[in-house]
Protein backbone atom coordinates (compact mmCIF):
# COMPACT_ATOMS: atom_id res chain seq x y z
CA UNK A 1 0.00 0.00 0.00
CA UNK A 2 1.11 3.23 -1.24
CA UNK A 3 1.66 6.02 1.18
CA UNK A 4 -0.86 9.00 0.81
CA UNK A 5 1.73 11.46 1.26
CA UNK A 6 3.97 10.02 -1.38
CA UNK A 7 0.88 10.34 -3.56
CA UNK A 8 0.15 14.27 -2.40
CA UNK A 9 4.15 14.72 -2.97
CA UNK A 10 3.44 13.81 -6.83
CA UNK A 11 0.41 15.69 -7.33
CA UNK A 12 2.43 18.83 -5.88
CA UNK A 13 5.16 17.69 -8.52
CA UNK A 14 3.14 17.06 -11.31
CA UNK A 15 1.60 20.57 -10.64
CA UNK A 16 4.42 22.50 -10.58
CA UNK A 17 6.00 21.24 -13.89
CA UNK A 18 2.70 21.84 -15.45
CA UNK A 19 2.93 25.37 -14.36
CA UNK A 20 6.74 25.89 -15.76
CA UNK A 21 5.34 24.70 -18.52
CA UNK A 22 2.63 27.42 -19.14
CA UNK A 23 4.90 29.97 -18.25
CA UNK A 24 7.42 28.20 -21.18
CA UNK A 25 5.03 27.70 -23.74
CA UNK A 26 0.94 29.57 -23.65
CA UNK A 27 -1.83 27.25 -23.66
CA UNK A 28 -3.90 27.21 -26.92
CA UNK A 29 -6.65 29.25 -25.37
CA UNK A 30 -4.72 31.72 -23.63
CA UNK A 31 -5.72 34.45 -26.44
CA UNK A 32 -9.18 33.81 -26.24
CA UNK A 33 -9.11 33.99 -22.36
CA UNK A 34 -7.26 37.45 -22.71
CA UNK A 35 -9.41 38.64 -24.75
CA UNK A 36 -12.95 38.01 -23.02
CA UNK A 37 -11.38 39.39 -19.66
CA UNK A 38 -10.20 42.66 -21.05
CA UNK A 39 -14.02 42.64 -22.73
CA UNK A 40 -15.43 42.14 -19.39
CA UNK A 41 -13.22 45.04 -17.63
CA UNK A 42 -14.84 47.50 -20.47
CA UNK A 43 -18.41 46.96 -19.39
CA UNK A 44 -17.66 47.57 -16.08
CA UNK A 45 -19.34 51.09 -15.31
CA UNK A 46 -16.17 53.80 -14.77
CA UNK A 47 -16.62 55.90 -11.69
CA UNK A 48 -13.76 58.39 -12.89
CA UNK A 49 -16.30 59.52 -15.84
CA UNK A 50 -19.30 59.59 -13.78
CA UNK A 51 -17.45 61.83 -10.84
CA UNK A 52 -16.00 64.14 -13.51
CA UNK A 53 -19.41 65.06 -15.23
CA UNK A 54 -21.06 65.65 -11.42
CA UNK A 55 -18.02 68.24 -10.91
CA UNK A 56 -18.79 69.54 -14.65
CA UNK A 57 -22.55 69.98 -13.82
CA UNK A 58 -22.10 71.25 -10.28
CA UNK A 59 -19.59 74.08 -11.65
CA UNK A 60 -22.01 74.89 -14.93
CA UNK A 61 -24.78 75.66 -11.93
CA UNK A 62 -22.82 77.27 -10.52
CA UNK A 63 -22.25 79.57 -13.20
CA UNK A 64 -25.65 79.59 -14.08
CA UNK A 65 -26.65 81.11 -10.90
CA UNK A 66 -23.95 83.93 -10.99
CA UNK A 67 -25.20 84.76 -14.29
CA UNK A 68 -28.71 84.96 -12.91
CA UNK A 69 -27.30 87.01 -9.83
CA UNK A 70 -25.17 89.55 -11.83
CA UNK A 71 -27.12 89.74 -15.46
CA UNK A 72 -30.73 91.61 -15.07
CA UNK A 73 -34.16 90.04 -16.99
CA UNK A 74 -35.26 92.79 -18.52
CA UNK A 75 -38.38 92.88 -20.78
CA UNK A 76 -38.27 90.81 -23.93
CA UNK A 77 -37.77 91.85 -27.25
CA UNK A 78 -40.73 92.43 -29.27
CA UNK A 79 -41.25 89.94 -31.64
CA UNK A 80 -41.16 90.37 -35.52
CA UNK A 81 -44.23 90.80 -37.28
CA UNK A 82 -45.31 87.48 -39.30
CA UNK A 83 -47.44 87.61 -41.79
CA UNK A 84 -49.55 84.03 -42.36
CA UNK A 85 -50.82 82.56 -45.43
CA UNK A 86 -54.48 83.87 -46.18
CA UNK A 87 -54.65 87.10 -43.55
CA UNK A 88 -55.55 90.42 -44.18
CA UNK A 89 -55.28 93.14 -41.38
CA UNK A 90 -57.78 95.15 -39.91
CA UNK A 91 -58.64 97.87 -36.90
CA UNK A 92 -60.99 96.09 -33.79
CA UNK A 93 -61.16 99.05 -31.20
CA UNK A 94 -57.92 100.69 -31.08
CA UNK A 95 -55.75 97.61 -31.91
CA UNK A 96 -53.98 96.13 -35.17
CA UNK A 97 -54.60 92.53 -35.61
CA UNK A 98 -54.15 89.84 -38.03
CA UNK A 99 -57.52 87.62 -39.72
CA UNK A 100 -57.36 84.64 -41.29
CA UNK A 101 -60.04 85.44 -44.72
CA UNK A 102 -61.01 81.93 -45.61
CA UNK A 103 -61.98 81.26 -41.59
CA UNK A 104 -62.64 84.63 -40.27
CA UNK A 105 -60.03 83.58 -36.91
CA UNK A 106 -58.50 86.04 -35.32
CA UNK A 107 -54.65 85.22 -35.68
CA UNK A 108 -53.07 87.80 -33.31
CA UNK A 109 -53.16 91.01 -32.34
CA UNK A 110 -50.04 93.10 -33.73
CA UNK A 111 -50.48 96.10 -31.66
CA UNK A 112 -52.00 98.95 -29.70
CA UNK A 113 -53.04 102.16 -31.16
CA UNK A 114 -53.38 105.27 -29.41
CA UNK A 115 -57.22 105.87 -31.24
CA UNK A 116 -59.46 104.06 -33.46
CA UNK A 117 -58.59 104.09 -36.96
CA UNK A 118 -59.74 107.05 -38.67
CA UNK A 119 -60.24 105.51 -43.15
CA UNK A 120 -58.67 102.75 -44.20
CA UNK A 121 -55.15 101.11 -43.46
CA UNK A 122 -52.47 100.18 -46.02
CA UNK A 123 -49.76 97.82 -46.09
CA UNK A 124 -46.52 97.12 -47.76
CA UNK A 125 -45.21 93.94 -46.88
CA UNK A 126 -45.15 93.32 -43.30
CA UNK A 127 -45.94 97.36 -42.80
CA UNK A 128 -48.94 98.54 -41.88
CA UNK A 129 -50.07 102.05 -41.57
CA UNK A 130 -52.72 103.24 -40.20
CA UNK A 131 -54.35 107.45 -39.71
CA UNK A 132 -55.40 108.31 -35.94
CA UNK A 133 -56.75 111.59 -34.49
CA UNK A 134 -54.39 113.77 -32.92
CA UNK A 135 -54.19 117.14 -31.22
CA UNK A 136 -54.66 119.67 -35.25
CA UNK A 137 -55.74 117.03 -37.05
CA UNK A 138 -54.92 113.33 -37.68
CA UNK A 139 -51.24 111.42 -37.35
CA UNK A 140 -50.09 108.59 -40.00
CA UNK A 141 -48.68 105.97 -38.13
CA UNK A 142 -46.74 102.88 -39.29
CA UNK A 143 -46.10 99.39 -37.22
CA UNK A 144 -42.97 97.82 -38.54
CA UNK A 145 -41.66 94.33 -38.25
CA UNK A 146 -41.02 95.09 -34.80
CA UNK A 147 -43.93 95.19 -34.06
CA UNK A 148 -43.70 99.44 -32.49
CA UNK A 149 -46.10 101.70 -33.85
CA UNK A 150 -44.37 105.47 -34.86
CA UNK A 151 -45.80 108.57 -36.02
CA UNK A 152 -43.91 109.18 -39.87
CA UNK A 153 -46.68 112.36 -40.94
CA UNK A 154 -49.06 114.44 -39.52
CA UNK A 155 -52.16 116.02 -41.72
CA UNK A 156 -54.36 119.21 -41.14
CA UNK A 157 -57.05 118.21 -43.60
CA UNK A 158 -60.12 115.54 -43.16
CA UNK A 159 -59.12 113.28 -46.29
CA UNK A 160 -58.51 109.75 -45.10
CA UNK A 161 -57.27 108.32 -48.34
CA UNK A 162 -54.01 106.26 -47.89
CA UNK A 163 -51.62 104.06 -49.46
CA UNK A 164 -48.72 102.39 -49.53
CA UNK A 165 -45.96 100.01 -51.60
CA UNK A 166 -42.16 100.09 -53.07
CA UNK A 167 -41.14 101.57 -49.75
CA UNK A 168 -43.35 104.50 -50.10
CA UNK A 169 -46.80 106.06 -48.39
CA UNK A 170 -49.20 108.35 -49.94
CA UNK A 171 -51.92 110.41 -48.32
CA UNK A 172 -54.32 113.00 -49.34
CA UNK A 173 -54.45 116.29 -47.30
CA UNK A 174 -56.59 118.74 -48.15
CA UNK A 175 -56.03 120.30 -51.92
CA UNK A 176 -52.97 117.84 -52.08
CA UNK A 177 -51.40 114.02 -51.87
CA UNK A 178 -48.23 113.76 -50.27
CA UNK A 179 -46.02 111.22 -51.44
CA UNK A 180 -43.28 110.27 -49.03
CA UNK A 181 -40.98 107.26 -47.46
CA UNK A 182 -38.09 107.85 -49.51
CA UNK A 183 -35.91 111.56 -49.90
CA UNK A 184 -38.36 115.01 -49.36
CA UNK A 185 -41.63 114.46 -49.64
CA UNK A 186 -43.23 114.77 -53.01
CA UNK A 187 -46.63 116.99 -53.14
CA UNK A 188 -49.57 117.10 -55.75
CA UNK A 189 -52.05 119.62 -56.02
CA UNK A 190 -55.99 118.00 -56.31
CA UNK A 191 -57.98 120.08 -58.38
CA UNK A 192 -60.04 122.30 -56.98
CA UNK A 193 -63.96 120.95 -55.96
CA UNK A 194 -62.28 117.66 -55.91
CA UNK A 195 -61.69 115.50 -52.87
CA UNK A 196 -59.17 112.31 -53.19
CA UNK A 197 -61.46 109.14 -52.71
CA UNK A 198 -58.44 106.64 -53.40
CA UNK A 199 -54.95 106.05 -53.46
CA UNK A 200 -52.93 102.87 -54.65
CA UNK A 201 -49.25 102.69 -54.75
CA UNK A 202 -47.81 100.62 -57.87
CA UNK A 203 -44.36 99.09 -58.59
CA UNK A 204 -41.44 101.80 -59.03
CA UNK A 205 -44.04 104.20 -57.07
CA UNK A 206 -46.37 104.92 -59.90
CA UNK A 207 -49.54 106.40 -57.88
CA UNK A 208 -52.65 105.84 -59.14
CA UNK A 209 -55.74 108.34 -57.93
CA UNK A 210 -59.42 107.76 -57.59
CA UNK A 211 -60.97 111.59 -57.35
CA UNK A 212 -64.53 112.70 -56.14
CA UNK A 213 -65.64 113.07 -59.72
CA UNK A 214 -64.76 109.45 -60.18
CA UNK A 215 -61.78 110.46 -62.76
CA UNK A 216 -58.81 107.92 -62.61
CA UNK A 217 -55.32 109.80 -62.65
CA UNK A 218 -52.35 107.54 -62.77
CA UNK A 219 -49.30 109.60 -62.02
CA UNK A 220 -45.41 108.43 -62.82
CA UNK A 221 -42.67 108.57 -60.27
CA UNK A 222 -41.39 111.62 -59.50
CA UNK A 223 -44.12 113.84 -61.08
CA UNK A 224 -45.49 116.57 -59.49
CA UNK A 225 -49.49 116.90 -61.07
CA UNK A 226 -51.86 114.80 -61.62
CA UNK A 227 -52.43 115.53 -65.20
CA UNK A 228 -55.43 114.24 -68.10
CA UNK A 229 -57.79 111.36 -65.98
CA UNK A 230 -57.40 107.91 -67.54
CA UNK A 231 -60.15 107.09 -70.31
CA UNK A 232 -62.65 104.39 -68.86
CA UNK A 233 -64.42 102.30 -71.16
CA UNK A 234 -67.91 103.43 -72.07
CA UNK A 235 -70.89 102.23 -69.53
CA UNK A 236 -68.29 102.10 -66.73
CA UNK A 237 -70.71 103.36 -63.69
CA UNK A 238 -68.49 105.06 -61.10
CA UNK A 239 -65.25 103.65 -59.75
CA UNK A 240 -65.87 103.02 -55.32
CA UNK A 241 -62.04 101.82 -55.19
CA UNK A 242 -58.53 101.13 -56.93
CA UNK A 243 -55.33 99.06 -56.43
CA UNK A 244 -53.08 98.11 -58.93
CA UNK A 245 -52.72 93.97 -60.38
CA UNK A 246 -48.90 94.41 -61.08
CA UNK A 247 -49.08 96.64 -63.81
CA UNK A 248 -52.56 96.83 -64.56
CA UNK A 249 -55.42 98.70 -62.70
CA UNK A 250 -58.44 96.53 -60.74
CA UNK A 251 -61.16 98.86 -60.29
CA UNK A 252 -64.36 98.23 -57.60
CA UNK A 253 -67.44 99.36 -59.93
CA UNK A 254 -70.80 99.02 -59.74
CA UNK A 255 -72.90 97.32 -62.85
CA UNK A 256 -75.91 99.30 -62.85
CA UNK A 257 -74.81 102.55 -62.54
CA UNK A 258 -78.30 103.19 -61.24
CA UNK A 259 -77.31 101.38 -58.06
CA UNK A 260 -75.00 99.80 -56.05
CA UNK A 261 -75.79 96.59 -55.13
CA UNK A 262 -73.95 94.59 -57.53
CA UNK A 263 -70.68 95.49 -57.31
CA UNK A 264 -67.63 93.85 -59.87
CA UNK A 265 -63.82 94.15 -59.91
CA UNK A 266 -62.66 95.39 -63.69
CA UNK A 267 -59.19 95.48 -65.06
CA UNK A 268 -58.20 98.47 -67.11
CA UNK A 269 -54.85 99.27 -68.86
CA UNK A 270 -53.40 101.61 -66.46
CA UNK A 271 -51.97 103.66 -69.74
CA UNK A 272 -54.92 103.45 -72.15
CA UNK A 273 -58.03 102.60 -69.89
CA UNK A 274 -58.79 99.67 -72.19
CA UNK A 275 -60.97 96.92 -70.29
CA UNK A 276 -58.61 94.08 -70.24
CA UNK A 277 -61.26 91.82 -67.70
CA UNK A 278 -64.81 92.61 -66.64
CA UNK A 279 -64.80 90.73 -63.27
CA UNK A 280 -67.37 88.95 -62.09
CA UNK A 281 -70.58 90.89 -60.33
CA UNK A 282 -71.45 90.13 -56.65
CA UNK A 283 -74.32 91.21 -54.85
CA UNK A 284 -73.71 93.44 -51.61
CA UNK A 285 -77.02 94.24 -49.89
CA UNK A 286 -76.52 97.54 -50.36
CA UNK A 287 -75.24 100.56 -51.18
CA UNK A 288 -71.18 100.31 -50.91
CA UNK A 289 -69.99 104.70 -50.44
CA UNK A 290 -66.77 105.16 -52.02
CA UNK A 291 -65.09 106.75 -48.72
CA UNK A 292 -65.64 103.53 -46.84
CA UNK A 293 -64.40 101.01 -49.07
CA UNK A 294 -61.00 99.34 -49.53
CA UNK A 295 -59.71 96.75 -52.44
CA UNK A 296 -56.46 95.28 -51.75
CA UNK A 297 -55.19 92.29 -53.72
CA UNK A 298 -52.84 89.32 -52.14
CA UNK A 299 -49.86 87.28 -53.82
CA UNK A 300 -51.56 85.00 -55.57
CA UNK A 301 -54.20 87.67 -57.23
CA UNK A 302 -56.97 87.36 -55.01
CA UNK A 303 -58.80 90.64 -54.09
CA UNK A 304 -60.10 91.56 -50.68
CA UNK A 305 -63.30 94.11 -50.55
CA UNK A 306 -63.78 95.30 -47.39
CA UNK A 307 -66.02 98.05 -46.51
CA UNK A 308 -66.30 100.21 -43.26
CA UNK A 309 -69.58 98.96 -41.90
CA UNK A 310 -68.02 95.15 -41.36
CA UNK A 311 -69.34 93.74 -44.66
CA UNK A 312 -66.72 91.52 -46.58
CA UNK A 313 -65.80 89.22 -49.74
CA UNK A 314 -62.95 87.31 -50.84
CA UNK A 315 -62.67 87.47 -54.93
CA UNK A 316 -60.94 84.61 -56.38
CA UNK A 317 -61.76 84.27 -60.14
CA UNK A 318 -64.79 83.47 -60.37
CA UNK A 319 -65.32 82.66 -56.71
CA UNK A 320 -67.16 85.00 -54.41
CA UNK A 321 -67.15 84.52 -50.76
CA UNK A 322 -68.64 86.76 -47.85
CA UNK A 323 -65.24 87.34 -45.34
CA UNK A 324 -66.51 87.54 -41.59
CA UNK A 325 -66.43 90.77 -40.24
CA UNK A 326 -63.16 91.62 -38.12
CA UNK A 327 -63.99 91.46 -34.56
CA UNK A 328 -62.56 91.08 -31.14
CA UNK A 329 -63.52 91.08 -27.31
CA UNK A 330 -63.62 94.86 -27.94
CA UNK A 331 -65.37 95.32 -30.86
CA UNK A 332 -65.11 94.98 -34.23
CA UNK A 333 -63.55 97.16 -37.18
CA UNK A 334 -64.85 100.05 -38.11
CA UNK A 335 -62.61 101.07 -40.62
CA UNK A 336 -62.11 98.92 -44.07
CA UNK A 337 -59.08 95.77 -43.79
CA UNK A 338 -57.00 95.20 -46.28
CA UNK A 339 -54.52 92.14 -47.49
CA UNK A 340 -50.64 92.61 -46.65
CA UNK A 341 -47.36 90.74 -47.47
Amino acid sequence: MRDPNDTQDVDELRSALHAIVDDVEPRGDTLPRLLAARQRRSRRPSRRPLIAAGGIAVAASAAFLVVLAVVPTGPRAPEPVSIAPNSYVAAPATSLASFDVLTGKRNDVLADLPAPVRGSLAADGNRVYATVPADGGSDIVVLGPDRIVRPVAHRTGSGTALAAGDGLFAYSDDDEIVVDGAGPARRIPVPAGQQVHDLAVGGGGRLAVLTSDSAIHVVAPGAGELGAPVPQPAGTCGPRALAWAERDLAVLAATDCGGAERLRIATLDADSGRAIGGGVPFGTGGDVPAEQVQLSVDRVGRYLVSAGDGRQWLIDGTDVRPVAPACSDDGCATAPATFWG
